[in-house]
């Protein structure tokens, strides 16, 4: 539970070190993009506690979530640098949101009572079923998106330095 308390630190002051460091560039761009990423963290963590089960449980006991925003937010936060000189990171970024969010609203979860989705309105297996094939394709194609991030930023850091 402490690296969850410590990450839910980290991804603030990575917000908040990018808004600032945004504002003293005027990168306009990187401001909205960064309220954004912070926007998606906090609906993901919203869904995250609305939605909770075991597997949610498991998986903060083992600070899956808490290593996946840390990583959402501070790759975000790197590329959005060259978010003015690149469509392509502004796109990525865009479907880097909207996996990331999919991930977690879509994710099943089960209790004692049976399995659920959708913040417990879903108690249909074969939506629930439907439901985790969508959160886990989201999970694989955010962190493919992540890794895309990253590739796009070394490209253009490599073109600048010339």
């Amino acid at each position: 539970m402490l690296i969850n308390f410590l990450g839910v630190i980290a991804g603030f002051a990575i917000l908040i070190h990018s808004i600032i460091h945004s504002k003293q560039t005027g990168n306009i761009a990187k401001i909205k993009f960064t309220l954004l990423s912070g926007l998606c963290a906090l609906i993901a963590i919203i869904s995250w506690f609305l939605n909770f089960g075991w597997l949610r449980f498991f998986m903060t006991f083992l600070a899956i979530p808490t290593i996946h925003t840390i990583a959402f937010l501070f790759i975000n936060d790197l590329a959005l640098t060259y978010i003015d000189k690149s469509a392509g990171i502004k796109r990525y970024s865009v479907l880097s949101y909207i996996t990331y969010l999919a991930g977690y609203i879509f994710l099943p979860d089960g209790g004692d009572t049976g399995s659920y989705a959708f913040f417990g309105l879903i108690h249909n297996n074969t939506l629930i079923e439907i439901s985790f094939i969508i959160s886990s394709c989201s999970f694989i194609l955010n962190a493919i998106i992540l890794v895309l991030q990253i590739i796009e930023r070394i490209k253009i850091k490599k073109t600048q330095s010339f």
